[in-house]
């Protein structure tokens, strides 16, 4: 089903009910699936990736996370700041995460630059072939790719098939920031030459 003719919300509740539907089994292999093709691809020559943690229903990147520790590299998780901001710190295997107000769990060391970031694999609950994404609503992955520090780090949406939907686009605001390419179970679809 289409999300043409609905509200930004409208189209979020149907793309976050789509994806929570998916077999326990589907989303294990098309995780593993993104992994592997990731690890093959000329984005993983990255050193410092930021990506999330799993909460509702998101493409899980805790293998690409693994498969980042045992190639030496280093891995942040965001970081919800008072004044609804987002920052990102530091995150090792072994470090405690403290729940945040959305009961996500963060890393509690100093934030780092946002120019430290070589890639940033994000959360999406919907995207287009051009390259839009639709997050959760609460516009901290926005205000943080709107920052001018940011600009060197490459955008790939983590998501899976079914959450492509190109009538996305007529949802787009100004402040949307756009990605570089998305990452599903069954390929890496790049949408600018910044992702070459």
């Amino acid at each position: 089903m289409s999300t043409e003719g609905l509200s930004r919300n409208e189209s979020r509740r149907h793309l976050r009910e789509q994806r929570r539907s998916l077999a326990t089994s589907y989303a294990h292999a098309a995780a593993h699936s993104a992994a592997v093709q990731l690890s093959a691809d000329q984005l993983w020559q990255a050193e410092h990736i930021a990506l999330y943690l799993c909460n509702d229903g998101e493409l899980d990147p805790s293998r690409i996370a693994q498969m980042a520790w045992e190639a030496g590299k280093h891995l942040y998780l965001p970081v919800i700041t008072a004044d609804t901001g987002m920052q990102f710190c530091e995150w090792f295997a072994s470090d405690p995460l403290q729940h945040n107000r959305y009961g996500i769990g963060e890393p509690q060391g100093d934030p780092v630059a946002a120019s430290v970031l070589e890639l940033l694999l994000l959360p999406t609950v919907g995207w287009s072939a051009s390259g839009f994404r639709l997050g959760m609503g609460g516009g901290y992955y926005d205000r943080f790719l709107g920052n001018e520090d940011c600009n060197a780090a490459l955008r790939l949406g983590l998501a899976y098939d079914c959450q492509r939907d190109d009538a996305l686009d007529l949802l787009k605001e100004s402040w949307d920031q756009p990605l570089n390419a998305v990452i599903t179970e069954s390929g890496i679809m790049r949408f600018t030459a910044l992702a070459n």
